[in-house]
């Protein structure tokens, strides 16, 4: 393991660059902010689906686009847009371009009715089980849903 050898203006000791820079021995802009950051994907329990758009935290409004990547039976992909408190704005299906055990991406445009004040909710991307109906793999992927005042 290398340690930092170097000094404030970006050069070791012996006048190579330092390991605070890049290759070519400049210093970065700066140190990373919170707001700099960028939500990752979300990818579920089991694996075989992961959210793309939208993201952790970000406020949706209509039309929405739903995408991502999944590896699900039929490559039929279920979602819905639900309150926090459970009341369900939109739901459907997308298919998948390609089913298990193949990954496939799926996209789709979603029109929902918005609440009258804007609230926490939840995209949901799912599986249902064709053995017997229930949700077999699931994400929720937190987000603020505007209202229309």
């Amino acid at each position: 393991m290398r340690r930092n050898t170097s000094s404030r203006d970006g050069a070791g000791r012996d006048g190579e660059p330092g390991t605070d820079g890049d290759a070519d021995g400049r210093r970065y802009g700066g140190a990373l902010t919170l707001s700099d950051a960028k939500p990752s994907p979300m990818v579920s329990g089991k694996g075989l689906i992961t959210v793309t758009s939208p993201l952790r935290g970000d406020q949706i409004r209509s039309p929405l686009t739903i995408a991502g990547e999944a590896s699900v039976f039929e490559a039929t992909v279920t979602w819905r847009i639900v309150t926090a408190g459970g009341a369900v704005l939109a739901q459907g299906n997308v298919l998948a371009t390609a089913g298990a055990p193949q990954k496939g991406t799926f996209t789709t445009s979603v029109s929902f009715a918005l609440p009258y004040y804007g609230e926490a909710g939840f995209v949901e991307v799912y599986e249902v089980s064709p053995k017997d109906g229930s949700i077999s793999d699931i994400v929720r992927v937190p987000v603020g849903i505007a209202g229309i005042y």
